[in-house]
């Protein structure tokens, strides 16, 4: 949490100049990436700067600290304890001692503490500099911001009152930005206040007299929105004020719900959002086969669809043994046909009841899905030679499964794996996961992991490069059902092959994700379709 600023105003000199220049933004309304783009990276990094560089966010909002050699690094807390393998406070360590030390992370891959000068190698002419001033030699600072020529891509938090007089005498051109006093609390109180201290932005105001009165002297307000809770209804009641941006953990979600409603130059001022209601056809219940409701499927048509309609076809989870095509949550649905014109299809498949259609049923209805899609293309207008499979934990698995080794017609052109299996044959998971050891016995039949049928039907052994497809998957760190290490071991496969692939993870998230995560997940696997199965 960052610190007020107890700026008395009888502390400085007054300033007839009340506003300030802010760096230039692609958009008017400004997307903060806390401590940089951290949702799948870890934060204060080379990589999550990167990270906020590709989501498309305006500023990555970095911590800046020194050693005790004096050198400026990037960390938010005042050790090295929580961001490190290495204990100890950042003051009583050395570049060196840091730059030994591994980030803590999950995704197995060797990050480092890096030093400011990287940072703003890695930001220059792509990114801006929200820089949480936390300790640090401000002409040190300006310095290397100048070296760098960085000086107009920066906007500087400020957390003591000595920051403001040091940063008005080193640089009287950088724009600031702090919280507002405790004691500024009345609409006249802040207009004295920024009549006499010259700041661009502050994070802290909602009431609209206040608001009123920044906007009278060109202050801009981001506030922060990051919390566990964080998502659409957060974001709106943020937006709704009439502020100019806001901070979050979660940037390449709001900027996707940003572009989806039309506000990436935010709204005026008293201003609501209204969200617009997509439109489409939906068909319940249509038999694709002879199994009764398991050869059953819906279907989510785009208005004036044509026949260059692409579908998306979702498989259920439920272990095989259960599970239903209402699963696909309508948040999905709309995004992807009311907005991005796909047609969608969620389909039922046989379950295992009775030891009765064991694998490779569900697949086979796959097949015969696809087949019955395809028949009915040109009389209902829409693409019907070409697939994009997605599904989740057991239909996750049948996607992968199926474009892998049973799509001899080469219709699939990607698939979107949501926490699913890979690897049967896996005897060290399997025998520490009963649960999931007895649902893939009841799958395939055999209870011996180096049976022929285990490899056979694992997605990860009939992967081939002539048999692969690009392929995103998404993973929680936790999973209790299927260990993370079934989308790693897969993830690797398709990088030495040379297919297209993209992995996931989500450090505290077990089996299928919530909350933030599951709009992260929306947000990339609509990128992912855009990218390698585009609607139109």
């Amino acid at each position: 949490m960052k610190s007020t600023l107890l700026l008395a105003a009888t502390c400085c000199l007054a300033i007839t100049t009340f506003a300030q220049t802010l760096p230039a933004t692609r958009n008017k309304f400004v997307v903060v990436a806390h401590r940089g783009n951290h949702v799948s990276v870890p934060e204060n990094t080379v990589a999550a700067i990167e990270e906020t560089i590709r989501c498309g966010a305006d500023y990555a909002e970095l911590d800046l600290r020194t050693t005790k050699d004096g050198q400026l690094i990037l960390m938010h807390n005042a050790t090295v304890d929580k961001m490190t393998n290495g204990t100890g406070n950042v003051t009583d360590l050395t570049l060196a001692d840091i730059k030994k030390l591994q980030v803590r992370s999950t995704d197995g891959k060797v990050y480092r503490v890096p030093t400011f000068a990287e940072a703003l190698q890695a930001c220059k002419g792509k990114l801006n500099i929200y820089l949480d001033f936390k300790a640090a030699d401000v002409p040190e600072t300006w310095k290397q911001l100048q070296a760098a020529g960085m000086e107009k891509q920066v906007v500087v938090y400020l957390n003591e009152k000595d920051q403001y007089k040091a940063w008005k005498k080193t640089a009287p051109e950088a724009p600031l930005m702090t919280s507002l006093p405790d004691e500024v609390k009345t609409p006249e109180q802040l207009e004295f206040f920024l009549k006499n201290i010259r700041i661009a932005v502050l994070d802290n105001i909602t009431d609209p007299a206040m608001l009123a009165i920044a906007r009278k002297y060109n202050t801009a307000v981001w506030l922060d929105v990051q919390s566990p809770d964080e998502g659409p209804d957060s974001w709106k009641a943020a937006m709704s004020k009439g502020i100019q941006g806001v901070q979050t953990d979660h940037p390449e979600a709001l900027i996707s719900y940003l572009n989806t409603q039309h506000l990436r130059d935010g709204i005026a001022a008293g201003n609501t959002i209204t969200e617009a209601t997509p439109t489409y056809r939906t068909l319940r219940n249509v038999s694709y086969g002879d199994a009764g409701e398991d050869n059953t499927l819906d279907a989510y048509m785009p208005d004036n669809h044509k026949a260059g309609t692409k579908i998306i076809v979702y498989l259920h989870g439920g272990g095989w043994t259960g599970g239903d095509k209402k699963e696909l949550p309508k948040e999905l649905i709309d995004e992807l046909v009311g907005r991005l014109h796909y047609g969608v299809v969620s389909m039922n498949y046989r379950l295992i009841r009775d030891g009765k259609d064991r694998y490779p049923a569900q697949l086979e209805d796959v097949r015969k899905a696809l087949e019955f899609i395809s028949s009915k293309a040109k009389k209902l207008q829409f693409d019907g030679s070409q697939f994009a499979l997605m599904g989740g934990s057991a239909g996750g698995y049948l996607a992968l499964q199926y474009a892998y080794a049973m799509d001899s017609l080469r219709q699939v052109k990607t698939v979107v794996d949501l926490w699913g299996p890979t690897d049967f044959t896996d005897k060290k998971v399997r025998q520490e996961n009963k649960d999931a050891d007895e649902k893939v016995v009841r799958l395939l039949g055999e209870p011996d992991p180096a049976a022929k049928i285990a490899a056979d039907a694992s997605p990860y052994y009939r992967l081939t490069k002539e048999s692969g497809v690009p392929t995103i998957l998404f993973h929680g760190g936790e999973d209790p059902l299927v260990h993370v290490s079934q989308a790693v071991k897969l993830h690797d496969k398709l990088i030495a092959l040379g297919i297209p692939t993209q992995l996931e993870l989500y450090p505290q998230e077990k089996h299928g994700v919530g909350g933030t995560a599951a709009i992260d997940v929306f947000s990339k696997l609509v990128t992912w379709l855009k990218q390698y199965y585009p609607a139109e």
